[in-house]
């Protein structure tokens, strides 16, 4: 099956979005993070899952969403690599796009829905969806 060039070239740059999503909140480069989000994004955090006493979150317009980060981040300590995506599925429609990634190690869900613009793709929809910490196996 040949896949149009067209198609190759939006799934890498959505992955591309993903990727700058997690160097920007792994190093808190805010303005990059803002250039993730359509600036009438919706986000969705369900943080429940983790047990760790924290209610879902759920955002609205880029700003609000940057701001929430920016407010919880430093409780991740010194910046650093913590956030990396794999199994990247992108279901493409024209000018809109939806994606699913993993967070590496098992850890969540990623579900964005995806907008083409003038500045390239953004995330218009985003949910982070967390799962509860599994024991190792012994």
């Amino acid at each position: 099956m040949t896949v149009p060039a067209e198609e190759l070239a939006d799934k890498a740059a959505i992955t591309e979005v993903m990727t700058r999503y997690c160097y920007a909140v792994d190093f808190r480069n805010f303005d990059e993070l803002r250039d993730v989000f359509h600036a009438d994004a919706a986000a969705t955090y369900v943080l429940s899952p983790l047990g760790l006493g924290r209610d879902d979150v759920h955002l609205e317009r880029a700003d609000a969403i940057v701001e929430w980060l920016a407010s919880v981040l430093g409780n991740l300590g010194e910046p650093a690599p913590r956030h990396a995506m794999t199994n990247h599925l992108i279901e493409l429609d024209g000018d809109r796009a939806r994606s699913r990634s993993y967070l590496a190690g098992g850890g969540g869900l990623y579900t964005v829905e995806h907008v083409r613009t003038t500045d390239g793709w953004r995330a218009m929809r985003f949910e982070m969806r967390n799962f509860p910490r599994q024991e190792p196996l012994r």
